[in-house]
């Protein structure tokens, strides 16, 4: 029986990495520092209660923000939108408290799954915090690419706000087929958002994602894979979390001169000589960092460090009661 199992097990990440060639070639593989940075700032700009100062470091205007209670312990999930001369940008807030943590942790362990209409399932806490925001959130954004439809649509996030944008760009462009060239998705710590069949389909939908894991960033590999040995993860068979692609892996302290590599070994989005080889060094303390910035505290701040921070005064935040 134990024999059969394994078989079953090789088989199915045979297919994964079958799968790999056809997924790969919708990806375009061009992968930007500058454009991360760029969106870093928007990612770290949605912790902060004035985020003005952060869009207007990079040109953009602060089009709308909007909050809502989005679990049952009334944490709140937030989203931002702004715009610039190139894009329209979507950012989401991370994880805020420690409570919302165990909220986002227990869900994951508790409850099932959520079908999506783009294809796969995603996480339970994932989807309804998406939902808690979403409608006005997807208006704005539909509206602003009518009135400037040469801009692209960019989405990000750092720890739960990559989340929720991996799940946003999905959604979006699941809807919006047409405009797959313009959606782009880059996000900071992601955890994984769903199952294999959900990266499948994130993958056809958004074909410039890349998603950015700093050394040993522990949330990017929460919730735990089906891994099988001696430690590939394994969809298995829809079951476990599941990675979508594609991961930029940086081995150090994200320096300016630091080199990164672009994750498309196998397992097909959960390469095996990338971050997830150094299990045994996962911690918490390089997922809080990106870029050399203290993201939280860096938004917090208006993107500035709070070592050389000043005063963020006469913003006001856009709200919907």
């Amino acid at each position: 029986m134990l024999t059969q199992n394994a078989s079953i097990m090789r088989l199915h990440l045979v297919i994964v990495c079958l799968v790999k060639s056809s997924i790969l070639a919708l990806n375009n593989l061009e992968f930007n520092p500058k454009l991360a940075k760029f969106a870093l700032d928007f990612a770290a700009g949605a912790y902060g209660d004035y985020p003005v100062q952060c869009h207007t470091k990079r040109n953009s205007t602060l089009i709308f923000r909007y909050g809502r209670r989005c679990d049952a312990f009334h944490n709140e999930c937030w989203a931002i939108i702004g715009l610039t001369d190139e894009w329209i940008t979507v950012a989401f807030r991370g994880t805020q408290t420690k409570v919302q943590l165990i909220a986002e942790l227990l869900e994951s362990m508790t409850e099932p799954k959520h079908k999506i209409r783009a294809g796969g399932s995603v996480q339970h806490y994932f989807y309804v915090a998406l939902d808690s925001i979403w409608a006005p959130i997807n208006k704005i954004t539909r509206k602003l690419k009518y009135l400037f439809p040469n801009r692209k649509i960019l989405f990000t996030g750092h720890s739960l706000g990559g989340a929720l944008a991996s799940l946003a760009s999905t959604v979006f462009a699941d809807h919006h087929p047409k405009l797959l060239k313009d959606l782009y998705l880059i996000t900071f710590g992601e955890p994984r958002v769903g199952n294999f069949e959900y990266a499948q389909a994130h993958d056809r939908l958004v074909p410039n994602s890349w998603r950015i894991v700093h050394r040993y960033d522990l949330v990017a590999h929460i919730p735990l894979c089906g891994a099988i040995y001696p430690r590939s993860c394994s969809p298995l068979f829809n079951h476990a979390p599941y990675h979508h692609g594609i991961e930029i892996w940086y081995q150090s302290n994200m320096t300016d001169t630091d080199l990164f590599r672009l994750c498309t070994g196998n397992p097909l989005n959960e390469d095996d000589s990338c971050s997830n080889a150094w299990y045994i060094h996962y911690n918490v303390n390089d997922h809080l960092t990106y870029y050399e910035h203290q993201v939280s505290k860096y938004g917090e701040n208006g993107c500035v460090d709070p070592s050389d921070k000043s005063l963020t005064q006469g913003y006001e935040s856009f709200e919907i009661d």
